[in-house]
C-alpha cells in the first residue's frame, strides 16, 4: 500500500463492488509479493552459501 493511490483504489474498488477493478489490485500486489519472495530466497542462498541445495 505504499505505492500512491493502491490504497485508495482497492478501497474504492470494495466499496462500489468493482470486482474486475479488485481482482485486477489483488494480482498486481500478489504478484508483487510472490516475486520479491523469490527474490530474498534467491539472494539468501548467494549470502549464505549452507542454505544451499546439495
Amino acid at each position: 500500500f505504499s505505492w500512491p493511490g493502491t490504497g485508495y483504489l482497492l478501497n474504492l474498488a470494495i466499496f462500489q463492488r468493482d470486482l474486475p477493478v479488485l481482482q485486477g489490485v489483488i494480482l498486481v500486489l500478489a504478484t508483487f509479493f510472490v516475486l520479491l519472495n523469490l527474490a530474498v530466497d534467491l539472494l539468501q542462498t548467494v549470502v549464505d552459501p549452507r542454505i544451499a541445495r546439495h
